[in-house]
């Protein structure tokens, strides 16, 4: 008797994740890093000197905040500008770390380039959630569109955006855009789960986390907070079957007792509300409790904020417009955010623009509601990226302020993608982006900022394709084995291409 024949099964979600994980740490980012190193001194000093100031960091960091409480005067006391939550975040996962990693990679001067530290905490606090959250998106798309559409969009995301550069980089909205839609994920299947209260629980929990890492998604957080609260009709009344509503003047028989059975199911429903409401609410306190206990401790109030302290007088000057930097758009930053070579996420992604169609979709298809919040966010978003005075981001890839909101914006996508003749035109869309992504991500990560460089226009022209032309390529693992220039991506088309394979035939025997 023959034995039987083992065919080999591939997980494309498993793949994807490890795909976005090899993207993301096969690149060694080398040198100062605004953002990044400000983040790391406050963890370095909860960790190493058991102080919430980052005074002794503060010579040699850019964004910075100078808080002297009751005192006059100049009292050089530095606290990091940002919110703390990443540093905190970063902290639970250094703490043990630094018990057990070589000294070399914790030099004691202050000053030291800690760039393979930085790396560390960077995958570990940063990449594996992206890369988990590309697997995610997936899976949910799949429950909506077929396994090939679904997997379309979640590449276009994770490696077509500018979620891919932000997802190698020590910055917190990469961060906040996978807490946040699983934040939705969570809503979506509570209307549809036996006892809701823990999904909820937890969307909140992750949306008091990315509030703590990103102030501003707070914005996100309330939205995801009224689409919990909007009735979901096709659920209204869990565990009754639909029942009319008895004519003017019926009171007894079957009529009376359908009356009853509908008040009864709307009293269930508004209770279902509140404890909802209540469990949303709680997990927000916790997520977000850490940043506000920070704030107290550093500058005496947990609505304080270290943006109010800026010491560059650059930035503090542009804090000081609006309201913390935020006021009415303007034509400048609307059409620099969207279209402009400089900042434009649409000339990196014009696959996004499918959007629009694939909200239309999935309203037709029955899901107003996530179409409703989709819009919501992606718009209210977008305008409050286009109102703050930075909206270019600084060094950045696109407007990274925008990134929290990206998911929302990406999701109908996959929609849109129903339509034959629209995936074929995304899948040309799509692959330019993987393109240009993968070439900003082996060249410089951050396009310039024009505060402090010059000639960048058009970072795709001026510096990504200029860095490719002369072979200025970004510092790698193949370096360390003697391959440099070209040579040295050989080792990661390889990996890649393998893996895509393995994609490719794992999603043949799905449906």
């Amino acid at each position: 008797m023959s034995a039987p024949i083992r065919t080999r099964t591939y997980s494309p979600a498993k793949l994807l994740c490890t795909l976005v994980l090899l993207l993301t740490a096969y690149f060694i980012p080398r040198g100062a890093q605004s953002n990044a190193d400000s983040h790391l001194a406050l963890t370095y000093s909860i960790v190493e000197h058991a102080t919430l100031r980052i005074d002794l960091y503060a010579p040699y960091l850019l964004d910075k905040a100078e808080y002297c409480g009751t005192q006059s005067g100049t009292c050089n006391h530095f606290y990091i500008d940002k919110a703390p939550g990443l540093s905190l975040l970063m902290s639970a996962a250094y703490f043990p770390l630094h018990f057990v990693l070589w000294p070399a990679l914790m030099p004691s001067s202050p000053s030291a380039d800690r760039f393979l530290l930085r790396y560390l905490l960077t995958l570990l606090t940063i990449s594996v959630c992206c890369a988990a959250f590309a697997a995610l998106l997936w899976r949910f798309a799949c429950n909506f569109v077929d396994s090939r559409a679904a997997m379309l969009l979640a590449i276009a995301y994770a490696l077509g955006s500018m979620a891919l550069p932000f997802s190698g980089l020590l910055f917190s909205h990469a961060l906040c855009a996978a807490l946040l839609f699983t934040a939705f994920i969570l809503l979506y299947r509570h209307w549809r789960s036996a006892s809701p209260y823990t999904p909820a629980a937890l969307a909140g929990l992750l949306v008091g986390i990315s509030t703590a890492c990103e102030y501003p998604t707070a914005i996100i957080g309330l939205l995801l907070f009224l689409y919990a609260m909007l009735p979901d009709h096709a659920q209204a009344m869990p565990g009754t079957e639909a029942a009319q509503v008895p004519r003017a003047g019926e009171r007894d028989g079957v009529g009376f007792m359908a009356a009853r059975a509908v008040g009864h199911g709307r009293g269930r429903v508004v209770r279902r509300h509140v404890v909802v409401a209540a469990a949303f609410a709680v997990g927000a306190a916790i997520g977000c409790a850490p940043a506000l206990i920070y704030n107290a401790a550093a500058f005496g109030n947990p609505l304080a904020l270290g943006y109010a302290h800026l010491s560059d007088a650059y930035y503090a000057a542009g804090m000081s417009h609006g309201i913390l930097g935020v006021e009415l758009p303007s034509w400048q930053s609307i059409w620099g955010t969207s279209f402009s070579p400089f900042r434009g996420m649409f000339v990196l992604s014009p696959w996004l623009l499918l959007a629009v169609p694939g909200l239309w979709e999935m309203a037709k298809r029955g899901l107003k509601r996530e179409a409703l919040l989709c819009a919501t966010v992606a718009v209210s978003y977008f305008l409050f990226q286009a109102g703050y005075v930075f909206w270019d981001g600084g060094a950045s890839t696109g407007p990274r302020h925008y990134l929290p909101a990206l998911p929302f914006l990406a999701f109908p996508v996959a929609f849109a993608l129903c339509n034959r003749l629209m995936r074929r035109v995304a899948v040309l869309l799509v692959a330019y982006s993987v393109v240009v992504m993968l070439l900003v991500v082996a060249t410089n990560p951050l396009f310039a900022d024009p505060h402090f460089v010059s000639g960048v226009g058009d970072p795709l022209i001026d510096q990504t394709f200029h860095d490719v032309v002369h072979g200025v390529w970004q510092n790698n693992w193949a370096n360390l084995f003697g391959l440099h220039g070209v040579a040295a991506l050989l080792p990661l088309g390889i990996g890649v291409t393998l893996i895509c394979r393995r994609i490719w035939l794992g999603l043949l025997v799905l449906p």
